[in-house]
């Protein structure tokens, strides 16, 4: 019978994976241990399309739920990737391949987080405006494919507002990041991601791998929650679930007793410059010592997107259960919020036309 310990390596291990492949990493092999698995016929013209989606407690897991949900009131019985997360799915999507399963993905030892995904091309998906823009223009994550992926076709927006804090442990004694170099004992930094604007952060402050070694601390690594939770300093997206991408604040907060701080202003101006940022206030008690409101910048916005060749009737469909189904944004604990004024308001990636004339009948969108 397999031990606790085991078990709960096998679940860091998935973990790490999780995280390795938020940050940006390109796609390998098919893990061994998850093979895709065929699911019969699928596509949108039988009522079975494939949704690119993540893990079922990552963000862009929920919003393959949610919209497979909606869908059933109109007959459709949606086929969902649980493995097509960061840079695989809008990959997956413009390139029309199969889904392929991440390393590590198999080794998790039950269906709680994942399933092995269809052997089909997915139909639909989601993830994060920034990750899409990204793939739009061939930058960040998708830079070394040099090419633009142009068929994507975006049928709602949705937001959940990511507070971008700093913060150390009370013990620490640290108040402002600008005190780490000049800490003479170890100093070992925690974040949530190494997007561009935390390395701006870091950068801002001089903070670097080499420096902290040499005072023998670093930054942490691990996902093992009582270590990172140990950390003298954190920097991230704060966003209180316990998601894998989202996880160590929430774990942080109640490890550790943590002060909160802001940064500059000149910093935050930089940062509200940035792609899918703008300036926010994170508000009090948002997380177990926050204990004031803090001026900062936000990442919100996540879409909901089609191929440039999904039908129009498919588009409207979906864009209109989603909209009689607004509940469903509310009940699976991650928290969504289905915007009214901000639904169909993408400026770059052109609105599924579908979409849009859903969203025009119902005065969302001019």
């Amino acid at each position: 019978m397999e031990s606790c310990a085991t078990k709960h390596g096998l679940r860091l291990l998935v973990l790490v994976t999780f995280i390795a492949f938020a940050f940006g990493q390109s796609p390998s092999p098919t893990d061994g241990g998850l093979q895709p698995v065929d699911v019969g016929k699928t596509g949108i013209d039988i009522k079975r399309p494939v949704f690119a989606g993540a893990c079922k407690a990552c963000p862009w897991g929920v919003l393959a739920a949610i919209t497979q949900a909606a869908l059933k009131s109109y007959g459709y019985d949606v086929q969902v990737c649980w493995v097509c997360w960061s840079n695989y799915g809008p990959r997956e999507m413009a390139d029309k391949m199969k889904p392929v399963v991440p390393p590590g993905a198999g080794a998790y030892p039950t269906a709680d987080y994942v399933e092995p995904p269809p052997d089909a091309v997915p139909d639909i998906s989601a993830t994060s405006k920034i990750n899409l823009l990204d793939a739009w223009n061939g930058e960040g994550a998708y830079a070394n494919d040099r090419k633009q992926r142009r068929n994507y076709r975006i049928v709602a927006l949705v937001q959940q507002p990511n507070f971008l804090l700093a913060a150390a442990s009370r013990k620490s004694g640290i108040t402002n990041l600008a005190q780490v170099n000049d800490r003479t004992q170890p100093t070992w930094v925690a974040t949530s991601t190494r997007d561009s604007v935390i390395e701006q952060v870091l950068a801002y402050y001089g903070i670097s791998e080499a420096a902290l070694k040499a005072r023998g601390g670093g930054f942490i690594r691990t996902q093992t929650r009582e270590q990172r939770a140990a950390a003298d300093v954190f920097i991230g997206g704060g966003l209180l679930v316990d998601t894998p991408e989202q996880r160590m604040w929430y774990e942080a907060s109640q490890l550790n007793d943590l002060v909160f701080f802001e940064l500059p202003e000149a910093l935050l101006t930089k940062l509200a410059g940035q792609r899918g940022y703008v300036r926010a206030t994170a508000p009090i008690a948002l997380l177990r010592g926050l204990e004031r409101p803090i001026p900062t910048v936000m990442r919100s916005t996540h879409v909901i997107y089609v191929r440039d060749d999904a039908p129009d009737s498919f588009a409207y469909t979906v864009a209109k259960a989603l909209d009689e189904h607004q509940e469903l944004f509310r009940m699976y604990g991650d928290p969504w919020y289905y915007d009214t004024r901000l639904i169909a308001s993408s400026k770059t990636i052109p609105m599924a036309p579908g979409a849009m004339q859903y969203y025009r009948e119902r005065g969302y969108a001019k």
